[in-house]
């Protein structure tokens, strides 16, 4: 208890020495706060050299006169003048009673540097300049000059004694192109100077007379041409065939205008990718299947070295070679072999289903430089369901667009022959029908002999008559043109409703550009047509009525169409 009471002791003391040692610090700083703080420095500037030179009794003395005297402050005392306008800056101040310089004179020696450096007159004086005037902005001078095209000096001589006015306002943002409209009058020579004053370009021209304007009509742009374009002009390497015969069903003309190749004509070849889709269903029966499966396998050996290819074969269910595309070598055509000789005939209860594997032929993308072909070996026996011809038709040639070119290869005895070639018409392809087994394989390299070069694809056609009344049909519709083989004639079917000379434009996509062909087409050195001619023509118009049924679903066109092929006794497709 006595050692806890000492140390409050303690403590307290403590804190009354430490007040104590503070007040006496801050009274010692209140007093002498000026004279302690003198930092010493080792370098002395020239405006505190007088003060050295003093002593300690002195600076007090000036210190105390300076702050402590009751004289009025210097910016109360002090006035100042306005500035006057002319000559150099004056300056008035008033002089202040001499009691309040008494203490400077009490200074026991003179300073030793010279009093009047510390005058602001004897300041260092900043330089002075003058900003030059700003230049009047002249707009044709910051146009890039190759956006101005200058035209042709023509001077006329005036009758008048003194030229017309100018008004340089007008042309200041224009200047005349070489290019432009003839004037009915030329335009007189003027020299053309910068202004003097600043003009402004809205500035309407003076009425009292009349004003030189030169003309500023903007240059018509250039078309481009068929190079930048990315377009080749053939109408030279084309001849022309035409044949026609007057229609037995009306007024006007039916033609057929063939296109055929030069020997020298030249264009790269596109790349053709195969597909070959074989029916093992059970009515091919086995002689059929034996014969086209030798056929396939002829073909396979026609392809080119830029070709690919792959089999599928099927009746309920699909088996395919690879699962891409192959091109032809040792290896892929030793794998095609030995696949085609291990199919065989399907079971009875086994029916073909051929929306599968047409399906599986569509790509997702084709390139600009290839096309793909698909031959179906069928007997189309699949298609004498009710309407399942005209389901495939609607449903895969639409899913198709037209990417896949369909071939289909036959007998003359299949009873969906038509409906095949309908398929295939829409499809930019073609059915064939072999009078026998054994002509199945000549039937197939035939095909592949006048397809394996194909040159231009996506073909339309366009004719204009000469006549304004004249009207001109081409057949087939541009979706479902075929493409064009090297060495081949391209047919095409037309109407006409009199005889005058028509204006042919066809477009196509070769390898890396598009082809244009241009031709003037004259019936008076054409040939009389036959039967075989309006036959073409019947089944291209009952194409058009089938393409207008899948639109509309209006059975109208059904019927239009049977009546358009019974007086040619053809066959109906999707009986």
């Amino acid at each position: 208890m006595n050692q806890t009471l000492k140390r409050k002791q303690i403590l307290c003391k403590c804190i009354a020495l430490s007040l104590l040692i503070h007040a006496g610090v801050a009274v010692l700083l209140q007093h002498h706060a000026i004279w302690l703080y003198s930092p010493t420095s080792t370098k002395t500037s020239p405006t505190t050299v007088w003060l050295a030179s003093m002593s300690k009794q002195e600076q007090t003395d000036i210190l105390r006169s300076a702050l402590c005297s009751q004289h009025p402050t210097r910016s109360q005392e002090i006035g100042t003048k306005p500035l006057s306008e002319k000559g150099q800056l004056a300056f008035r101040t008033t002089v202040p009673d001499p009691s309040y310089l008494s203490s400077y004179q009490s200074l026991a020696s003179p300073p030793p540097f010279d009093p009047d450096h510390l005058l602001v007159s004897h300041a260092e004086k900043l330089p002075t300049f003058t900003l030059p005037l700003q230049e009047l902005f002249n707009l044709p001078s910051h146009i890039p000059k190759d956006l101005i095209q200058p035209t042709e000096e023509k001077t006329v001589d005036f009758a008048a004694p003194s030229p017309p006015a100018f008004h340089p306002e007008e042309t200041i943002a224009f200047q005349p192109v070489a290019s432009q409209l003839k004037l009915s009058q030329q335009l007189p020579e003027v020299a053309y100077a910068e202004p003097t004053e600043q003009v402004s370009p809205f500035s309407r021209p003076s009425p009292t007379a009349p004003a030189l304007r030169p003309s500023w009509f903007h240059t018509l742009p250039q078309l481009p041409t068929l190079e930048e374009l990315d377009t080749t002009s053939y109408s030279e390497e084309f001849d022309t065939d035409l044949v026609f015969m007057p229609r037995e069903d009306g007024p006007g003309y039916l033609f057929a205008l063939t296109l055929i190749p030069k020997i020298d004509l030249h264009i790269p070849k596109l790349k053709q990718h195969y597909m070959f889709l074989i029916d093992r269903a059970n009515s091919i029966q086995k002689e059929r299947l034996f014969q086209t499966k030798s056929a396939v396998y002829k073909a396979i050996e026609e392809l080119g070295p830029d070709d690919t290819f792959n089999i599928t074969v099927f009746d309920s269910k699909m088996e395919k070679l690879f699962p891409t595309q192959r091109p032809l070598n040792r290896s892929s055509l030793a794998a095609a072999k030995e696949f085609i000789q291990k199919i065989e005939l399907g079971s009875f209860f086994s029916p073909a289903d051929l929306y599968k594997p047409l399906l599986i032929t569509v790509p997702s993308y084709v390139q600009e430089d290839e096309i793909y072909t698909a031959i179906l070996l069928t007997d189309g026996d699949t298609l004498v369901k009710k309407n399942a011809g005209l389901a495939l038709l609607q449903e895969w040639s639409y899913y198709n667009q037209g990417k896949v070119a369909l071939y289909a290869l036959g007998m003359t005895g299949d009873k969906q022959t038509s409906s095949l070639e309908a398929i295939c018409s829409f499809n930019r392809g073609q059915a064939m029908q072999s009078a026998t087994k054994r002509g199945l394989k000549r039937k197939l390299l035939r095909l592949m002999k006048t397809i394996q070069t194909p040159i231009v694809k996506n073909i339309s056609c366009h004719a204009f008559s000469r006549s304004p009344h004249t009207a001109i049909k081409l057949y087939p519709d541009n979706t479902r043109t075929h493409h064009l083989y090297a060495g081949q004639p391209y047919t095409i079917i037309g109407t006409a409703e009199t005889l005058d000379d028509f204006v042919l434009f066809i477009q196509g996509r070769i390898k890396d550009r598009w082809l244009n062909i241009k031709k003037t087409v004259s019936f008076i050195s054409a040939k009389k047509g036959d039967s075989s001619l309006e036959a073409q023509w019947t089944w291209q118009k009952a194409y058009d009525l089938y393409g207008q049924y899948l639109q509309d679903k209006n059975a109208k066109h059904l019927a239009e169409m049977r009546q358009l092929i019974t007086p040619l006794q053809l066959p109906p497709a999707f009986q």
